[in-house]
């Protein structure tokens, strides 16, 4: 009887460890961002082109003494753009990363609402020390006249 115990209690123990193991691996994946959407911070400035299904941020970063500034544009695609008249609200951030892709700090870019027409932007910003990538990520809503809402987004951490 004292096997049948030992035996049931050791399976019960090797599924709580099995389940745990997969809820801290999924954990740790659950705030990275793909290598695919990754920009890379190495030098001290650089330009360049970022596109999402919806739009494509233009941008140029600085870095100096543990600061950054980071400007650029944002522009709708063409079919926000010819589909939709309103932006109902709008909210660009950047994500700093680790070299492992985890994202370290969230900082909002820009914020708009009104047309569609192109959204500049400029901040200055401490990235925290270990930042090696960064990825943008957006979220916002379209009408045309005021009607038939749409929402948009993209969330390159997950």
């Amino acid at each position: 009887m004292r096997k049948g115990l030992f035996f049931i209690l050791s399976l019960i123990a090797a599924a709580f460890f099995i389940s745990e193991s997969q809820i801290i691996a999924r954990d740790a994946d659950a705030q990275s961002a793909s290598a695919a959407d990754r920009i890379s911070m190495e030098q001290p400035q650089d330009s360049g082109q970022w596109k999402g299904n919806d739009l494509t941020v233009e941008y140029h970063y600085s870095k100096d003494s543990g600061q950054m500034d980071l400007s650029g544009e944002v522009r709708f695609s063409y079919s926000l753009v010819m589909g939709y008249t309103d932006l109902l609200s709008f909210r660009l951030a950047v994500i700093f990363l680790d070299q492992n892709g985890r994202a370290l700090q969230e900082v909002a870019l820009a914020t708009n609402r009104g047309t569609l027409d192109p959204i500049s932007f400029g901040r200055s910003i401490h990235p925290p020390p270990n930042a090696i990538f960064m990825v943008f990520k957006y979220q916002g809503e379209v009408a045309e006249a005021g009607r038939n809402v749409t929402s948009f987004w993209y969330l390159p951490v997950r």
